[in-house]
C-alpha cells in the first residue's frame, strides 16, 4: 500500500464529452488517459478483445469492421473513450435489447494509488461501483469486451409518424428486438408539440461498402460564436415540423453504420451549433414501465403550463439491473433538450420534483445543475455508494466537480 502523503486529489479524463464536469474539479489533478489507446489482445474464437481505456468508439468500430465484429452498446458520439463509457455506464440506441455498457464487459483493470492494479469482474461491488461510478473508484486502465458478429456495414432506418409521446412509447415497446429504436419529438409548445418520428432500424444483410467510410480524423462539433440562440419557440416548432416532414417524405433510408450509430457527426451537429454561445442543457431521466404513462401526462401538462424553451424530446426503451449510481433499469428514458436560459430554471426545478414524485432517476453525467438532494432522493443506493467509496478510498483521492457537488 502506498503512503497517503504525496498523493494529490485527482480524477481520470477520457474524451471529455460528458455534459457535466465528470473529469475535473477544484484543486483536482486531471489524469489524461487518451494516449492509452492500444488494442492489446484479440481472441477470434471467443470474439473477445482486451483494449486500453483510451481507445475511442471510432477506433473500436473501425477495427471491429475488419473482423466483422462489433460492440453493441454505442452512445451517440464516436470520440468517447471506452474508459468514459464504463465510468458513465453509457447506453446505445436500443437499451431494451442490448442493455447498458456494463452488460458486455468481461473484466476491468482498475488502478488506485493505494491498492495498485486489480482486475475486477462482474457480480462484485467494486465492478458495480466502477460501472457508472464517474471515475471515483480509480483509473480504468484496461477492459475485456465481449464482441458480436456484425451482420452488415449498413443500417436500414424506417421512420413512423407519431403525434404524441405516449403513441411513440407504445411503438417502441413493441420493437424491443430492433437493432436501433428511439423517437424524437418537437418540444416547442408554440405549435406541433409532441409531434415526432419513431425510428426503427435494423442491419441490412451483407457488406456493401467498397471503401472505408469511417473518418480517419477525430470528429468535432463546431463551436458557435452566435451571441444568441437561434432556437426560440417559433423557430423550434417550424424547424422540427419541417425536418419531420422531410424525413417522412424520404421514407425508409439506408446508411452506413458510422452514420447510423453516430448521427451527431452528420447534419444533426448543426442543430447544436444554432444554440449559440449560450449553449443548451439536457435533462435525461429513466421512468419505470409502471409510471411512464402517468409521467408523460404530467410532463406534457407541465410543458403546456410553463412553456419552456424546449427544442427536442427523445424517448428510448430501457432494461437493466440498477446498482449504486448506474443509469439503468426497466422503463423508458426521456431526454429533454432545452436552451440554456435563466427563465427556464423554474421549469427545471418543477421537473426535478416530478422526477422524485414518479420515482425516476436522473442521468448524472447529463445534468450539470443536479443537486445532492435530488440525487439522494432518486437513487436508492446513493448512501451505499458513498459508504463504499469511503471504504476503498478513505482519503478520498479521487474527486471531481460532480463528487463535490453531490457530496460523494
Amino acid at each position: 500500500m502506498i503512503e497517503k502523503k504525496n498523493i494529490p486529489a485527482q480524477i481520470p479524463r477520457g474524451g471529455g464529452w460528458s455534459y457535466a464536469a465528470a473529469s475535473f474539479g477544484k484543486n483536482v489533478l486531471v489524469t489524461d488517459t487518451t494516449l492509452f489507446n492500444k488494442i492489446l489482445e484479440f481472441n477470434e474464437t471467443e470474439k473477445t478483445v482486451i483494449i486500453e481505456s483510451g481507445v475511442t468508439l471510432r477506433q473500436l468500430l473501425e477495427w471491429g469492421l475488419t473482423k466483422k465484429l462489433f460492440y453493441p452498446v454505442l452512445p451517440g458520439f464516436p470520440e468517447i473513450t471506452i474508459g468514459g463509457c464504463i465510468a458513465g455506464n453509457v447506453h446505445g440506441k436500443n437499451p431494451l435489447k442490448d442493455g447498458t455498457f456494463k452488460e458486455h464487459l468481461l473484466w476491468i483493470e482498475l488502478y488506485h494509488p493505494r491498492h495498485g492494479y486489480q482486475k475486477i469482474e462482474p457480480n462484485s461491488q467494486i465492478f458495480d461501483a466502477t460501472c457508472g461510478g464517474l471515475g471515483l473508484t480509480g483509473i480504468i486502465t484496461k477492459a475485456k469486451l465481449q464482441l458480436y458478429s456484425l451482420p452488415s456495414d449498413r443500417i436500414k432506418i424506417v421512420p413512423t409518424a407519431v403525434n404524441s409521446l405516449k403513441d411513440a412509447a407504445l411503438i417502441l415497446e413493441k420493437n424491443k428486438d430492433s437493432d436501433i429504436a428511439y423517437s424524437w419529438h418537437n418540444g416547442s409548445s408554440y405549435a406541433h408539440f409532441e409531434e415526432g418520428v419513431v425510428r426503427i432500424c435494423s442491419f441490412e444483410k451483407g457488406f456493401h461498402e467498397k471503401e472505408s467510410f469511417i473518418p480517419k480524423n477525430p470528429s468535432r462539433l463546431p463551436k458557435s460564436s452566435f451571441p444568441k440562440s437561434f432556437w426560440g419557440k417559433f423557430t423550434t416548432a417550424q424547424a422540427n415540423s419541417f425536418g419531420r416532414n422531410i424525413e417522412l417524405k424520404q421514407g425508409t433510408v439506408t446508411k452506413n453504420i458510422f452514420q447510423g450509430f453516430f448521427p451527431f457527426t452528420q447534419k444533426a451537429k448543426w442543430f447544436y451549433f444554432l444554440y449559440g454561445s449560450e449553449g443548451f442543457r439536457v435533462y435525461q431521466i429513466l421512468v419505470s414501465n409502471e409510471n411512464i404513462k402517468k409521467f408523460l401526462d404530467d410532463l406534457t401538462e407541465l410543458i403546456k403550463d410553463l412553456k419552456p424553451n424546449l427544442t427536442i424530446i427523445v424517448l428510448k426503451p430501457f432494461r437493466g439491473d440498477q446498482k449504486f449510481l448506474q443509469f439503468c433499469g426497466n422503463g423508458m428514458s426521456v431526454i429533454l433538450e432545452i436552451k440554456n436560459s435563466i427563465s427556464d430554471q423554474n421549469f427545471l426545478s418543477k421537473l426535478d420534483e416530478l422526477t422524485i414524485y414518479h420515482h425516476a432517476i436522473p442521468y448524472i453525467i447529463k445534468d450539470s445543475r443536479l443537486s445532492k438532494r435530488i440525487t439522494e432522493e432518486c437513487y436508492p443506493e446513493y448512501a451505499q455508494f458513498k459508504e463504499f467509496l469511503k471504504k476503498i478510498d478513505p482519503d478520498r483521492i479521487f474527486k471531481s466537480e460532480i463528487s463535490q457537488r453531490l457530496d460523494l
